[in-house]
């Protein structure tokens, strides 16, 4: 009887002792991260601080190709520029055809200039991020290609921030951040996807949907117009001490009942180069 008392005792024992040194490795793990975490982490990620604060210029090129899937049709190659100077941006996507010269899209700090294809005339997309220009002004679009990039200053901008995560996107886990302009948001949802072992931004999702009660003609409905802009990053390289993607993919939806849109801007970037003299006449398109 004394025997098997102790070894009770010192089964119960053990199994404490094991509870004790198991609880903060699940404690650890299952440790949910803020928001800003995840941000701290993802400009880590980029590079050294002052190496971020060094990089006053970037001007991204390379190639870049359009399908159009849906509404239309176009299957185009042509040449890709993003130029940034801290919260000032211009990118273009320009192709060789009349019918589509491509897209011009601007902010110089105060004002937005968004190109036509014709006179008086915008692409879809275009004319999505004309009416959505907070994309730009916010430093959303383009993510990290830019300086204007949001999350570099988020501390200015305060943005509401909601982390839901990883979560599966695609089949690929990725942290999920919501992102709330403080000010001047419309209608548009913003979530910004990141890797949650490299913790670089991967995917950008933003979404516009309105009711349409514009009826022309007899069955005509008023089902919502929806709006949907996806930007994939990928390829990730060094350049000058930081981390960047070379690899952007945009896709942009509208699922409408006077007809849908879908296509897609694939980008290959060649050559990212930093601190190079800018004409802020450039950052205005008119």
């Amino acid at each position: 009887m004394q025997f098997k008392s102790s070894i009770t005792v010192f089964c119960a024992l053990l199994t404490i002792v094991s509870a004790l040194a198991i609880a903060p490795a699940i404690g650890a793990k299952d440790e949910k991260l803020k928001p800003e975490q995840i941000i701290s982490k993802h400009l880590e990620s980029i590079g050294p601080a002052e190496k971020l604060k060094e990089m006053k210029t970037r001007v991204v090129n390379g190639m870049v190709h359009l399908d159009v899937h849906v509404g239309g049709q176009a299957n185009l190659t042509g040449q890709g520029t993003i130029l940034s100077q801290g919260d000032s941006i211009r990118a273009g996507f320009t192709f060789p055809a009349l019918e589509y010269p491509g897209e011009q899209f601007s902010y110089d700090g105060q004002k937005t200039g968004i190109s036509q294809v014709q006179p008086g005339v915008r692409s879809p997309l275009g004319k999505f991020i004309f009416e959505n220009d907070m994309l730009l002004k916010e430093g959303l679009l383009f993510g990290e290609l830019s300086t204007s990039w949001a999350l570099l200053n988020t501390a200015e901008r305060q943005p509401k921030l909601d982390l839901s995560g990883p979560k599966k996107v695609n089949g690929r886990s990725l942290y999920e951040v919501k992102y709330e302009a403080r000010k001047g948001r419309g209608n548009v949802q913003a979530w910004l996807y990141f890797d949650p072992d490299t913790f670089h931004h991967v995917r950008s999702q933003y979404k516009v949907e309105f009711a349409n009660t514009e009826v022309q003609k007899i069955g005509d409905t008023v089902e919502p117009e929806r709006y949907t802009l996806i930007e994939e990053f990928d390829q990730f390289k060094a350049v000058d001490g930081l981390t960047l993607p070379h690899s952007y993919k945009l896709d942009f939806s509208i699922d409408s009942p006077r007809g849908g849109f879908v296509a897609t801007w694939t980008y290959a970037i060649s050559g990212i180069a930093h601190n190079q003299a800018v004409d802020r006449q450039l950052f205005l398109v008119k």
